[in-house]
């Protein structure tokens, strides 16, 4: 039993961790935790289980991600200046049954943008798929349901 509690815990602290990165703009350490087929998606529609065979949002991989990550440090990416920051506001993760052999956890989540005067704010539940390498917990899966996926959505300059 203490196995098990012990586990949930390690699943909460990552969501909790892995948000805290993407606040403290350390996307290099964040991009780190995404195994080699890991994927960041973004649903098109609430209800959304087709990746491939309809419109998403996002659905980035590993070289997307890292393309994104690295649009995010440089100097001449204007669309980024004034300095875009962001607060995740994370509810208790809930840890899930398995899934495929993957531990499987969900948080809801309220997100702020901020940039220049203008505040952007989504609400989303969010699911993670992770599975373990080498001791360290890695991301399968992000999938990020926005609670308004369907309505009009300006740029989202940051990581959800």
């Amino acid at each position: 039993m203490n196995q098990c509690i012990t586990l949930d815990s390690r699943l909460r602290r990552f969501v909790y961790d892995e948000n805290r990165l993407l606040d403290e703009r350390r996307f290099d350490e964040w991009f780190e935790l995404f195994a080699e087929e890991g994927v960041y998606w973004v649903p098109a529609r609430a209800g959304q289980t087709d990746k491939e065979g309809e419109p998403s949002i996002a659905l980035e991989g590993r070289l997307l991600l890292k393309l994104r990550v690295d649009r995010l440090k440089h100097e001449r990416a204007h669309s980024l200046h004034p300095q875009v920051r962001s607060m995740h506001v994370v509810q208790r993760p809930r840890v899930e049954e398995p899934e495929g052999g993957l531990d499987a956890v969900s948080c809801n989540l309220v997100y702020f943008e901020y940039q220049g005067g203008s505040q952007l704010v989504l609400g989303a539940q969010v699911r993670y798929l992770l599975r373990e390498a080498e001791g360290r917990l890695l991301i399968v899966e992000k999938r990020v349901q926005l609670l308004d996926c369907d309505a009009y959505l300006p740029a989202i300059q940051l990581f959800i």
